[in-house]
């Protein structure tokens, strides 16, 4: 239980972080970039130093049932450090290169935001897991955990834009059949060409349903695997997760005050005190 509150708050600070970064003054999000592509230069000096090969069990679990082991993946040492090396760089030339007026456009668009971190997120657990990174590192890439601090985003979004929470339970169930869909495409894909990584369900032909202890038995690669293993848990379950766990963190938000969550400009002339006129002599 520690180790999941743990993994939830560094999820939700770097999600946080880069929701946020298009309402940041600009001295803070240039440091931000700087900060991330120092982070990513030591992930690159870390991949210099490792050798030799890894090997890392992949595994996939059906909705809330017993983790499958999908894939033995192997690769080089030293691979699962260049993966984050791209993903830090990418994140900090594109924070520097962003003008001001691009970076407030940016912040306005939440929705899209939310679902360009989403895929993100998820490009990187693909190519952790190719990678054979540790569970440790593959774990927290999961858009599952995203959802309270998205569902935080938008409640803030929409308070801003003076809207209610309806607005929001809209926009969660928008973004959840998004990028679920995204996941299940890319399950799709995995599993047709057996890519490997836990989206690649070919390999979980007996399979038991955690709400009746029922076990299933599936032909690797059928219809009815890619249907009842990835299709319906994304497109039905997983949005209506999004959309519950997002409320409460939505709800969460708005217990915030709304002043906390802006940043405090300072009023020209606030402080000044006006001397009354004196008559000439």
């Amino acid at each position: 239980m520690l180790d999941r509150i743990v993994t939830l708050a560094g999820v939700s600070a770097a999600a946080a972080a880069v929701l946020w970064w298009g309402r940041l003054p600009g001295p803070w999000r240039r440091g931000l970039a700087l900060l991330t592509s120092a982070l990513g230069v030591l992930f690159l000096l870390w991949a210099l130093r490792a050798e030799g090969h890894r090997e890392a069990s992949t595994t996939a679990v059906v909705i809330l049932g017993p983790a499958y082991v999908t894939e033995q993946a192997s690769a080089s040492a030293s691979l699962r450090y260049y993966v984050m090396t791209g993903v830090c760089l990418l994140l900090g030339t594109a924070g520097l290169a962003v003008s001001d007026r691009a970076a407030g456009r940016l912040g306005r668009r939440w929705m899209a935001a939310a679902i360009a971190l989403s895929l993100l997120v998820t490009v990187a657990r693909f190519a952790l897991e190719k990678a054979a990174a540790p569970a440790s590192w593959t774990r927290p890439m999961g858009v599952t955990w995203l959802a309270p601090i998205v569902g935080a985003f938008f409640a803030v979004s929409a308070r801003k834009e003076g809207r209610g929470l309806g607005a929001v339970a809209g926009a969660l169930l928008v973004y959840g059949l998004v990028v679920r869909g995204l996941v299940a495409l890319l399950s799709v894909l995995a599993t047709a060409w057996h890519l490997g990584s836990h989206y690649d369900v070919s390999a979980l032909v007996y399979v038991k349903n955690p709400l009746s202890a029922r076990w299933y038995e599936f032909a690797s690669g059928s219809f009815a695997q890619l249907f009842y293993l990835t299709l319906l848990p994304q497109l039905v379950f997983w949005p209506i997760y999004t959309v519950v766990v997002g409320m409460i963190g939505a709800g969460l938000a708005l217990l915030l005050p709304t002043g906390g969550l802006q940043p405090r400009v300072p009023i020209v002339g606030a402080g000044v005190r006006m001397a009354p006129a004196q008559p000439e002599r």
